[in-house]
């Protein structure tokens, strides 16, 4: 694995319940189509061409986004805001878990675009909740879920605690500059590659044997001595200033081509370790960085394509929300005993995390 030979990760064996999961999306699917005309129509920008093209090998049809690209910068929508969709996707899963905001313990955020910088984000969150308790914001994206679950494992093993909430949420097309999508074919893919979204999962100390739980939670970063595959650039405290720019999201697609793969291959190594059988598990639910997952990851993991469960045709690369949203989707047509293994991998600094979760 060039470049990765000295990838690590953190493992914990410990058993949580999951009590319930939501989603929240921001509007109705926009179709591919609809984003190209909008950008030729109220722009002047025709990438039409280029960008079917592009979706093509993406293979997204749809996403959701939470503006609604009238104007080159935008804040969200009313109601679709970072916070806001986190807030609905929490209230969603606490229904479905026939749990009420004051037996929450613990509120865990995770995103990559918050509202704010400071307070941080997951202080909004809890005031539209209504929640009171103690909140935590983690600052990450497609591997977030992951290092959430680390320290939700942690606050379930104190004695008495009661119930864990966990959201990731994105709303990273108010990042996207639609004049610079005539310019940059890379702000074209994020337009075409990316969605906005929220997706919540409610954990409880493991009482019961046959409740639905997790375990096997796992955590790695193999990007040592790597560039950043994913970055926004601007805005934080070493480049505060961006003159004349919008802050944006670059790749570089050549990293992310040659180590984006092995992040996967890091993680199911991370599960045979901890004893885990891929030739046992019902389904696997990767990082949903486009709609082909399935047939890329047959062809480089060996596992079968009918078993790999992805939704980013319809709903995008929705980073921090993107396996929550994946879960809740799945876990709703499950059938007792099933297993399903998470392989969840970030291109940010090329980390990779996951957890085994068995319906009942």
């Amino acid at each position: 694995m060039p470049g990765m030979s000295y990838a690590q990760h953190w493992f914990d064996g410990r058993t949580a319940s999951v009590l319930g999961t939501g989603a929240a999306l921001p509007g109705e699917p926009v179709m591919t189509e609809e984003i190209l005309s909008r950008l030729h129509l109220r722009f002047g920008v025709d990438v039409r061409r280029q960008g079917r093209s592009i979706a093509a090998r993406l293979g997204v049809n749809t996403r959701h986004i939470s503006r609604d690209l009238a104007a080159r910068h935008e804040a969200p929508r009313s109601g679709d805001s970072n916070a806001e969709l986190a807030a609905r996707a929490v209230r969603a899963a606490m229904e479905d878990a026939s749990v009420q905001t004051r037996e929450l313990r613990y509120l865990i955020t995770h995103t990559a675009t918050p509202g704010t910088l400071v307070p941080p984000n997951a202080a909004r969150v809890a005031d539209l909740l209504g929640y009171k308790g103690p909140f935590v914001e983690l600052r990450q994206a497609c591997t977030g879920f992951a290092n959430a679950l680390v320290f939700a494992l942690g606050l379930l093993s104190s004695p008495g605690c009661g119930p864990v909430v966990i959201v990731g949420s994105e709303t990273g097309s108010t990042y996207f500059d639609p004049v610079r999508a005539g310019e940059d074919s890379g702000q074209l893919v994020n337009a075409l590659q990316m969605g906005d979204g929220a997706g919540a999962c409610v954990l409880g100390f493991a009482e019961k044997d046959r409740a639905p739980h997790l375990s096997g939670t796992f955590f790695g970063y193999a990007g040592a001595q790597l560039n950043p595959g994913f970055i926004l650039s601007g805005g934080g405290s070493d480049a505060a200033h961006t003159p004349s720019k919008a802050l944006e999201f670059q790749h570089d697609y050549s990293t992310i081509r040659e180590h984006g793969g092995q992040l996967f291959a890091a993680g199911l190594s991370a599960v045979r370790q901890a004893g885990i059988d891929p030739d046992e598990v019902d389904h696997f639910i990767p990082h949903q960085a486009n709609g082909l997952m399935a047939e890329l990851l047959s062809s480089e993991l060996g596992l079968e394509a009918h078993r790999i469960f992805v939704n980013a045709a319809r709903l995008g690369n929705t980073g921090s929300a993107a396996i929550w949203l994946a879960f809740h989707e799945l876990r709703a047509r499950l059938v007792s005993g099933e297993r399903v293994c998470v392989l969840g991998a970030e291109a940010t600094k090329y980390m990779f995390g996951g957890f085994l979760y068995v319906h009942a």
